[in-house]
């Protein structure tokens, strides 16, 4: 029978892997089934024997292996004590003993590996200390075929403890694999570290070369070693949720840091230990396959930490011990790019790990590493530059540039006792480095191919500022360190590349360059655009969420050039004032703060781009120059215009600073003047460069946020003249986004207008145009042609534009004012989009406004107001939805910005929802609410679920987009969802099942959340005989249907539990008639009587109440119950 059943195994083995032009999809799909069958085999064990024994064909070799893992995983507690441990030495000796393919032998490894696991969880790991001792004799007396095997084994032992939340693939729950794998660490793991560590040191006691058997031993030995040393050792009280966040990082990311319980003591602090792994470096460093398994080793030896680390003196003695052989190395040799990352990760995690220990070390040690560090550092950055100069080059040297930079933080912040005189050496040298990287030649190194080739892209999102800020940040904490060095460096640099320009303008306007001339301009750009980078993190710091200060470094050393007499408020607010590039340099120049030098060096920079525009050379100005400057005017603006001098009581402001930015200088009127004129000329000047606009108007905006700045803004003539060129501007010439950006800043400086009259005259004069130019559009006889003509649109365009930075704008105190403005407008924009359904961009411009006034808008408003903004919005997402129901049922809906306007309509949807959660508006007792958000929400999204089809919801942000609005009516009105119209409820609970069965993770958990949420309203209000209750009830069978044959992902089991028990409080009786069929279902008794105490087992002692202690009972008992069935049941 065996025979027959073997010869029948290799003839399907032979189809399936025969060409798909030989044979037919019937013999193919048969030959399926042959082995699908084989694989549900009961007690398949002697088959398999006689089939690694006698049959030649791999494919069924391997399945044989397969079929072998299975059977172990389902029937385990079946099996008798003597027949599991004659398997495991069968299976051990087949693969000591025989020459079989690779992905034969690691299936078999893996089922010992299995079968040693489930073996240790009941002798607490005695048989796997026997199979370790096994495994060492075999790599130590072997032949050296039978040694790598050694080497699997290990391995494929350390792979199987090494995961907990996800290895219930083997029959346990997680806290069973937990246990296992906690006892492997407290013993077999250790041993193994000290065996593999011994072989090591046996190898490199002989020189290289090796050959060849030698170096794959060494490489497998060194991955076991890596592999102990960045293995995931969690915390025993740690709940399960968080072990699985901590080893879904651990698999994504770099290794975590070495955590050792004090067992470990005697291991790793044994005085030969890092001297060893050092040599064994020296000696493999060469070898490529072998170097970064090493090197991995030492970085992860740098982190060494826990409660190993409590023996302070034993502490100092490691460190000690590493620095001094790191340090031998860093001296001694010259570092490869490749290796670069792992000697810089090596300095990173010792300043990380060790730094309070750092000022116990001998001076000498202490003067050496700092040295090295700012060596290394140096040349990383030279490395870096030259892989700026390739963008094909692998980026080693700017990875290991920014982990050194990173040490330099924490070395600047927490190494206390170091000198200040060796400190600001080390930070001056990498500061001149840094800055010498990003010049060109003669006076940095950066390359001519990196200037070429760092023209500003519009679509380049990851520009220089972005890519570099961490580098940058941290350049420009150093360069705080040594002020009196890294202001003049910066200002020099300013200064000449300043007049550099201004000579080279005449040339520009005379005749054309040539290509010296060319790449010398180019040149110049460049060093000004990271000079101004660098200043700009120089003289501020981040605050995103936070108010804008003055960095105290800055203060104090403005102060104390004050106060030595080396500069003053009068030469500086001169100096300011003489910023005009057609001035001469003033004379008092000197005599000026060097914090305001740089401002002044920008602001002249500035006005070099308004010159070469009046010269008519503005073409030749570099577009990514006026985006750095408008970039620095903006950080600037924040922290130095006009600070708020209250929140300085301990350190009071520069004086020279105060004098030139404080409320009520001149100086500082001045420079608003100056910088709203800068605006204003960007924007009629350089219309085609959508980033500097995009960085101009965010300067303006957050100019006028501040209403400290706002009130003086708003006086000045330049801001008035500003308003005029924004409303005589023709239509169209702005790129997008740029003129919402405007009016919204317009529109926020009014804030600070505190008399009615004023404010009203205000906007009045921002608004009356505007409305003007509407109405000059609605009232166009014949709109619906007229809507063709691409002038009409571009006007249509720019009026929506603007209409959305209103809207924006607008604020609790403007929204009385700004309401009524928009309100007629909006109730006309349904017929515009009838009439300009065609146009995509204009449609998505009036979803946009809607959204936008909702969003900003509608929680300031009476629930008067909030119902004419209703109908206006519910009539155009109708529109939208009566134009668009039969083109998107007919027409290919495959482009990604066809998508674009219904997200927008769930935008719009979601802001008005949002209206019941935030109702800032104060409301009197006599105001009567008739409409809620709620219900505006609910019936919008009637008109829209009609155009949600599977192949839009393929789309993933729209898909995304359209659950989570579902889950969020959900959660605030469950009680409106339940008493749904028929069809539409219906069409809810189809977009439900349909997120359960086609979609990611992230929607499966939306749509869990969802029914359980729903589940739970109609429990406890024991509405179980309504419509609802009837349509979620099939949910039930659903979700255990889905969860019983793995298709849902491991990591939503806990989510699908806690869902599946609400619906079983919901649906007793369907419950237990659901197990019942299931149990029925079963052809062996066996499983079915399996099934049936696992069913038992899962409710015992369960309320089914929907509390919330019940409900975490049942969850832990549900992954038991899953770990329990896996293997034997299978639903499809």
């Amino acid at each position: 029978m065996s025979e027959q059943a073997i010869n029948e195994l290799e003839a399907a083995a032979q189809i399936i892997m025969a060409p798909p032009n030989i044979v037919s999809n019937e013999q193919r799909h048969h030959a399926e089934v042959i082995f699908l069958n084989f694989r549900k085999s009961k007690s398949p064990y002697e088959i398999c024997r006689q089939i690694l024994e006698k049959c030649p064909n791999q494919y069924v070799m391997f399945e044989s292996a397969e079929v072998l893992k299975e059977a172990i995983i389902r029937e385990w507690s079946f099996l008798m004590e003597n027949d599991r441990v004659s398997l495991r030495q069968y299976l051990m000796h087949y693969i000591t003993t025989r020459q079989v393919p690779h992905f034969v032998r690691d299936r078999i490894l893996q089922v010992i590996a299995i079968m040693v696991k489930r073996a240790s969880i009941d002798d607490n790991g005695r048989e796997r200390g026997i199979i370790l001792q096994e495994v060492e004799n075999l790599i130590m007396n072997a032949e050296s075929n039978r040694k790598l095997l050694g080497c699997y084994i290990i391995a494929n032992l350390m792979q199987e403890y090494a995961s907990t939340v996800k290895s219930t693939d083997v029959g346990l729950p997680w806290e069973v694999h937990f246990k296992a794998k906690k006892q492997f660490e407290a013993t077999d793991l250790k041993r193994i570290f000290q065996f593999c560590v011994y072989l090591l040191s046996e190898v490199v006691k002989n020189d290289p070369p090796y050959s060849d058997i030698v170096v794959q031993l060494t490489r497998h030995l060194l991955q076991i070693t890596e592999r102990v040393l960045t293995w995931g050792y969690v915390s025993p009280i740690l709940p399960k949720r968080l072990i699985g966040i901590y080893e879904s990082v651990h698999e994504s990311d770099q290794a975590p840091a070495l955590r050792l319980t004090n067992s470990w003591s005697e291991i790793m602090f044994n005085p030969d230990l890092v001297p060893l792994m050092f040599q064994i470096y020296w000696k493999l460093r060469d070898i490529d396959e072998l170097s970064h398994h090493c090197l991995n080793c030492l970085v992860q030896l740098a982190s060494l930490s826990g409660g190993i680390t409590i023996n302070s003196e034993a502490r100092l003695k490691y460190l000690h011990s590493y620095l001094g052989n790191f340090v031998n190395l860093l001296s001694n040799v010259t570092i490869r790019e490749k290796e670069s990352l792992g000697i810089s990760n090596i300095a990173r995690k010792l300043v990380l790990f060790f730094i309070n220990d750092f000022s116990n070390l001998p001076t000498p040690l202490q003067e050496t590493i700092m040295d090295e560090f700012t060596r290394i550092t140096c040349n990383f950055a030279e490395g870096a530059a030259r892989e700026d100069a390739n963008p094909d080059e692998e980026k080693y040297f700017s990875d290991s540039l920014e982990n050194m930079l990173e040490a330099w933080t924490t070395i600047s912040v927490e190494f206390s006792s170091i000198s200040e005189e060796l400190h600001q050496s080390c930070a001056t040298r990498i500061f001149n480095k840094y800055v010498q990287c990003h010049l060109a030649q003669p006076d940095g190194i950066r390359s001519l191919s990196l200037e070429n080739g760092h023209n500003c892209d519009e679509d380049l999102e990851d520009n220089d500022r972005t890519k570099f800020k961490e580098q940058l940040q941290i350049i420009g904490l150093l360069g705080r360190t040594i002020l009196p060095h890294s202001l003049p460096v910066l200002y020099k640099i300013l200064e000449s590349r300043t007049e550099s320009l201004l000579h080279m303008l005449p040339v520009m306007q005379q005749r054309a360059m040539n290509l010296n001339e060319a790449a010398s301009l180019d040149g110049v750009f460049e060093d000004v655009h990271w000079a101004v980078l660098i200043a700009g993190h120089l003289l501020c710091m981040e605050s995103d969420g936070e108010l804008a200060l003055i960095p105290s470094e800055i203060n104090n050393h403005s102060t104390e050039m004050a106060k030595k007499g080396a500069t003053c408020a009068d030469a500086s607010i001169k100096t300011l004032s003489m910023a005009d590039a057609k001035v001469q340099v003033p004379d008092c120049l000197e005599q000026c703060d060097p914090v305001i030098r740089i401002a002044y060096s920008v602001l002249r920079l500035a006005s070099i781009e308004e010159l070469a525009i009046s010269m008519r050379q503005g073409h030749f100005m570099s577009p990514e120059v006026g985006s750095t400057l408008m970039w620095f005017l903006k950080r600037w603006c924040l922290n130095y215009l006009l600070p708020p001098e209250e929140f300085y009581q301990q350190l009071r402001i520069s004086p020279v600073i105060l004098a030139c930015f404080g409320r009520d200088s001149e100086c500082s009127k001045m420079f608003i003047s100056v910088i709203l004129h800068k605006i204003a000329v960007n924007l009629y000047s350089f219309q085609s460069e959508p980033i500097l606009l995009r960085d101009t108007v965010q300067l303006f905006s957050d100019m006028v946020s501040s209403k400290q700045k706002s009130i003086y803004i708003i006086k000045t003539d330049s801001m008035a003249k500003l308003i005029n060129l924004t409303e005589q501007m023709d239509a169209g010439t702005l790129p997008p986004n740029i003129l919402r950006g405007i009016y919204k800043g317009i529109v926020t400086a009014g804030i600070c207008l505190t008399d009615p009259d004023e404010k009203n005259t205000y906007y009045q004069r921002i608004l009356e145009p505007l409305k003007n130019k509407f109405k000059a559009v609605v009232g166009q006889e014949n709109l619906g042609r007229m809507c063709e003509n691409e002038q009409v649109q571009k006007v249509v365009i720019d009026l929506l534009e603007s209409f959305i930075g209103v809207a924006r704008g607008s604020l609790v105190a403007t929204v009385e004012i700004l309401f009524p403005f928009m309100c007629p407008i909006l109730s006309e924009l349904p017929v515009f989009l009838t009439f300009f359904k065609d146009y995509q961009v204009i449609v998505q411009l009036i979803l946009e406004l809607f959204g936008q006034c909702a969003k900003s808008i509608l929680c300031y408003l009476a629930p008067s107001d909030s119902k004419k903004l209703y109908e206006s919005a519910l009539a155009a997402v109708q529109a939208y939805a009566k134009y668009n129901t039969n083109r998107l049922s007919t027409e290919s809906f495959a482009e990604e910005s066809s998508c674009q306007d219904l997200s927008l309509v769930l935008d719009l949807l979601t802001f008005i929802l949002a209206k019941d959660c935030v109702d800032l508006h104060v409301r009197s007792g006599e105001e009567e609410i008739t409409v809620t958000a709620s219900d505006v929400s609910l019936f919008g999204l009637k008109f829209i679920m009609p155009l949600m089809t599977l192949e839009l919801l393929k789309f993933p942000n729209l898909c995304a987009h359209f659950y989570r609005l579902l889950v969020l009516i959900n959660d605030i009105y469950p009680e409106k969802i339940a008493a749904l119209p028929h069809d539409m409820m219906v069409s809810l609970l189809q977009s439900i099942e349909l997120g359960l069965t086609n979609f990611g993770t992230d929607i499966v958990q939306a749509c869990l959340d969802f029914v359980q949420g729903m589940a739970c309203y109609l429990f406890r209000h024991s509405n179980f005989d309504t419509p609802f209750a009837v349509a979620l009830k099939p949910f039930l069978k659903l979700l255990m249907d889905l969860v019983l044959s793995h298709q849902i992902n491991s990591d939503l089991i806990s989510c699908s539990s806690t869902t599946i028990y609400s619906l079983i409080c919901c649906y007793q009786d369907e419950y237990q008639a659901l197990v019942q069929s299931l149990i029925q279902s079963q052809t062996d008794p066996m499983t079915a009587e399996r099934l049936a105490a696992a069913f038992n087992n899962l409710t015992q002692n369960v309320a089914l109440n929907c509390e919330r202690q019940p409900k975490l009972k049942f969850r832990d008992n549900f992954d038991k119950f899953i770990a329990n069935v896996h293997g034997f049941l299978l639903v499809k």
